[in-house]
């Protein structure tokens, strides 16, 4: 039975007649056997066989079948490329991407992506390279432009590569390198894609040759078909014939020839066979170990692994171009690899480690920046630094607190705790290494020392290392101010941290003063008066002590808090004098809280003053006028301790008077109903809030302030009932709370420390000192008004009670001496509860001071009063008359408004015909103005006492006539009493 012959299975022909235009060369016929063998599948096939003559169905999986489609679309865009379609090729280059990305749980198995993968999307780059280069250089030269769409399109496309690619380039990097190692299957692919084509171009071609074979169609076919394919010269029986072929030319060959012919057919068809299925087997096995985990991929899973771990994510990656380690290429490739990898050599000259440190520094601030990395790169580079010298230890350590201060977050956010605290751990690593580095500066170069160029420099470390002391010291600052729970967990470990930050600065103070570098010395010393300035004594002593428990044998004697903390602030003092203005001013603040709060108010008045601190306050930052607002309060509170009532008062009252101590001593925000704050002055005022543990307690300070108002003003107010003619204010607010408290239909008990002042102010007004005793006994303010010594609220209290008592015994003089012509002694001793001495000295002093008309008898036991005092008649007339007074000067003031007199009559309007100072009299005649022209006028008043004009020109006597006619008046009717003829 006679096969057909076909174009795609390459079977000889059925029909026995040859053209005779057939050419002389025939070309060769591919058997039916061969043609059956179709290429293998990837994957392996048990029941495949090389003679099996049906054409079995393939099964493949999804991942193939998109493995398959990539490769497709890989070819695909290498035709674009080679017709420069620009459009075509962003859209091939973005679906080869994406089907990748579906092929990831492969690729990560295996590594990495597909080889050919890689080669393509290397090839692209370089496609895009070139033509960008030669595009530049046909502007540059021929002024040629591509057109605006493709011209798009290609920077489109470029684009897109150069940020794709970016992600495969230690794929890319591997590829430019060893090549060889990217020559996969697909390659032979392609290369056996383009045989066969070239294959069925000569079967095509071979047809005609076969079918003039005539005398060979009676054989059989398989070996007809073989040994025609055999070579290209095994069937040409006829190649000298152009004539009709039959089977008798054929025939007439004899048979030893026909069978040696064939013999030999086919042994090499046997041995092509043989060769063909050894090709197509490596083929095969090709296919199957593309996904296969062999050695080569372990291995480079392994060094990828490895590289992962250690480097942290890939972004952070350095690409260092390193090669892949083969099997089996030894030495050689493990010697490139060092080479190629960019291991750390085994020394670095100073420069060399000055230039690594500083590249390494540069990633601070860019995308995806490790900041843990970045910390062990460094770390890896110590032990190099190490056998340099202190200089190049302190530039890593200086590149390392860097990046931990990069963290620092915002003006309102403070850095985290740990974060701070491995940077305190660096800088306390730094100091010992500025105190070799300043040993071995004066050995070293001069231009070298001076360099400002050199980062390693023993003056610009000194500079980093104070700036991070201060950067330390502010950062805990914050974290202090802005936390929200002041009696939580949270804050309390916070300012745990302050005694860690403590050692630091005593052990730089140490440094500098043994240096003498007056500068940083300065700035170090300030620090640490900032944090010792607040505390009392006994607070500082603690802190010191267990301090001392933590730190070593050598440095204990250091932290012995002196008994005289006084001369240790003022040595501080002397040293941050070196320094600028302001902190010399802020340097004097803080030893004046410092004496204020240990009870030296004398000592920190006289500062005050001989620095003239109050006005150069006044002209600094707003950081310095609250610190002088926080002095004058601790000198209050000083005064209030030692019994200096007015003293007290008078610092006391700058704070408290507006109700404005929460927002003078930065306490509080504030918040007012007329006025609204804006944006930036509301953050201004946030950021200069004060942290919890330095507070000045607000209620203690009100209550102090009242205390001392009730004090004073209470016994002026029983004066001025007696004498209206003093007008004298003493405390204004004590007084607008005694007015409310007096129109007040009902009163109950005391709710606060004010109402319990005011209550005792009431009472103190009628003399009762038991109950005004008892509505200060039981304030708060006892037990905190010392913070350095607790037990002091009994003394402070039986002070306060002594002064309730003696300003009471005055009060009650004022308001009862016109009623009692005289008072026993012992009878005030005993209605007052004070010594007979102290009765006595009191007395005497308002004796004196003209305070009341009294004077003692022969035997000092009785105090005779003198009744010269008005009767309430006599009050109510000059109260009249002073009302009469103020009447007078109103009215004048609106008539002078009106007619623009200013006090002059109209005659004397009309006679104004000279300069200014020629009015009312001759020249040089400035009596009447007051100034600069002679003696003031002088007036007679009621009582024939001369005296100068209060008022301007001649209006002075008009001015005051009518207050003086109805004093006069008053005078006259209570002299025939006596009144009088009290004593001036």
């Amino acid at each position: 039975m006679k096969m057909a012959g076909n174009k795609f299975w390459g079977g000889s022909s059925s029909s026995s007649s040859s053209d005779s235009d057939e050419s002389e060369d025939e070309q060769p016929v591919v058997s039916t056997q061969q043609a059956a063998r179709k290429p293998m599948p990837r994957w392996a096939d048990d029941s495949s066989s090389d003679n099996s003559e049906v054409e079995r169905r393939v099964v493949k999986s999804h991942t193939d079948k998109r493995y398959d489609q990539m490769m497709e679309r890989i070819k695909t865009m290498k035709n674009h490329m080679k017709i420069d379609d620009f459009s075509t090729l962003i859209s091939d280059y973005e679906t080869i991407l994406k089907m990748l990305d579906k092929l990831k749980v492969v690729v990560e198995q295996d590594g990495g992506p597909p080889s050919a993968f890689t080669k393509a999307i290397h090839n692209l780059e370089l496609y895009t390279d070139r033509l960008h280069a030669e595009h530049l250089e046909n502007k540059a030269t021929k002024g040629q432009k591509l057109p605006q769409n493709k011209q798009l399109a290609f920077n489109t496309l470029r684009a897109k590569v150069r940020k794709g690619n970016k992600n495969y380039q230690e794929q890319i990097d591997d590829l430019k390198e060893h090549p060889e190692d990217f020559e996969s299957d697909d390659d032979d692919d392609d290369e056996q894609s383009n045989a066969d084509d070239s294959d069925s171009d000569s079967d095509h071609d071979g047809k005609a040759s076969s079918s003039s074979s005539g005398s060979d169609s009676e054989s059989d076919s398989d070996s007809s078909s073989d040994s025609s394919s055999g070579s290209s010269s095994s069937g040409s029986s006829s190649s000298g014939s152009s004539s009709s072929s039959s089977s008798s030319g054929s025939s007439s060959s004899s048979d030893s020839d026909g069978e040696s012919s064939v013999a030999e057919s086919w042994q090499r068809s046997d041995g092509e066979d043989s060769d063909d299925q050894k090709d197509e087997e490596a083929a095969r096995e090709k296919k199957m170990l593309r996904w296969l985990i062999t050695a080569d991929k372990q291995a480079r899973a392994n060094r990828k692994a490895a590289d992962a771990k250690e480097g942290g994510d890939k972004k952070s990656k350095t690409k260092s171009k390193t090669p892949k380690a083969k099997p089996g290429r030894g030495g050689e490739r493990a010697s490139d690899d060092k080479k190629s990898k960019g291991q750390e050599p085994e020394e670095y000259s100073p420069e060399e480690l000055t230039k690594k440190v500083t590249e390494i520094a540069q990633q601070r601030g860019r995308r995806g920046f490790d900041r843990k990395t970045y910390i062990d790169k460094l770390n890896e580079l110590m032990s190099h630094a190490t056998k340099q010298g202190p200089r190049a230890c302190l530039y890593i350590y200086s590149s390392m607190v860097s990046a931990d201060f990069d963290n620092t977050g915002s003006a309102f956010l403070a850095m985290r705790i740990d974060l701070w605290n491995e940077a305190l751990d660096k800088v306390k690593l730094m100091l010992p290494l500025l105190q070799d580095s300043h040993k071995n500066k004066d050995d070293a170069e001069p231009a070298d020392q001076g360099s400002e160029e050199d980062p390693t420099s023993h003056d610009r470390q000194q500079d980093l290392f104070v700036a991070f002391v201060e950067k330390l010291d502010d950062e805990l600052y914050k974290a202090l101010q802005f936390t929200v729970d002041v009696y939580g967990a949270e804050y309390q470990d916070i300012l745990a941290n302050s005694s860690k930050f403590l050692v630091l600065l005593k052990r730089v103070l140490s440094f500098f003063e043994s240096t003498q570098q007056t500068s940083h010395l300065g700035a170090v010393a300030l620090r640490l008066m900032e944090h010792l300035y607040y505390k009392p004594d006994r607070l500082n002593a603690a802190v010191y002590e267990a301090i001392q428990n933590q730190v070593p044998d050598e440095e204990k004697p250091d932290w012995d808090w002196p008994k005289d903390s006084e001369a240790f602030m003022a040595k501080l003092c002397r040293y941050v004098y070196a320094g600028g203005q302001r902190n010399q001013r802020r340097a004097n603040l803080y030893q004046a809280y410092h004496l204020a709060l240990h009870d030296r108010f004398q000592a920190a008045r006289d500062l005050l003053n001989l620095c003239n601190l109050q006005e150069q306050a006044q002209d600094s930052d707003v950081h310095t006028q609250i610190l002088y607002n926080r002095v004058l309060a601790q000198m209050g509170l000083c005064a209030f301790r030692l019994g200096k009532i007015q003293d007290a008062h008078s610092c006391l009252m700058d704070v408290c008077m507006y109700n404005k101590a929460r927002e003078l001593l930065a306490q509080g925000l504030s918040y007012s109903k007329n006025m609204d704050k804006t944006a930036e002055q509301d953050r201004a005022e946030r950021l200069r809030q004060l942290p919890y543990h330095m507070h000045v307690n607000l209620e203690v300070l009100e209550s102090a302030h009242h205390i001392c108002a009730m004090l004073l003003e209470v016994p002026n107010l029983a004066m001025q009932s007696i004498d209206p003619s003093n007008k004298k204010i003493i405390s204004r607010v004590l007084r607008r709370a005694l007015e409310q408290y007096d129109k007040m239909l009902f009163t109950g008990p005391p709710e606060n420390a004010k109402e319990a002042v005011v209550s005792a102010a009431k009472a103190l007004q009628r003399g009762d000192w038991q109950n005004a005793w008892v509505s200060l006994e039981d304030l708060k303010i006892w037990d905190h008004i010392d913070p350095g010594n607790p037990d002091a609220g009994a003394r402070i209290k039986a002070m306060i009670l002594e002064k309730i008592k003696s300003e009471a015994l005055r009060t009650y003089l004022f308001a009862y001496a016109s009623i009692y012509d005289a008072f026993h002694l012992d009878q005030l001793i005993d209605m007052f509860d004070l010594p007979a001495k102290i009765v006595h000295s009191i007395v005497s002093k308002m004796m004196i001071k003209e305070e009341i008309t009294a004077f003692w008898d022969e035997s000092s036991s009785y105090v005779l009063v003198q009744h010269v005092e008005p009767t309430p008649l006599q009050r109510l007339a000059l109260a009249l008359a002073d009302k009469g007074a103020q009447a007078v000067q109103n009215n004048e003031g609106l008539v002078d408004q009106k007619s623009g007199g200013y006090g002059l009559n109209k005659d004397q309007r009309q006679q104004q015909t000279g300069r200014w100072d020629q009015v009312g009299g001759g020249p040089g005649d400035r009596r009447r103005f007051g100034k600069g022209g002679g003696p003031m006028p002088v007036m007679e008043d009621g009582k024939g006492r001369k005296g100068k004009s209060r008022g301007k020109g001649s209006t002075g006597t008009a001015r005051n006539r009518g207050w003086e006619n109805a004093r006069a008046g008053a005078l006259r009717g209570s002299a025939q009493r006596g009144w009088s003829s009290r004593p001036n």
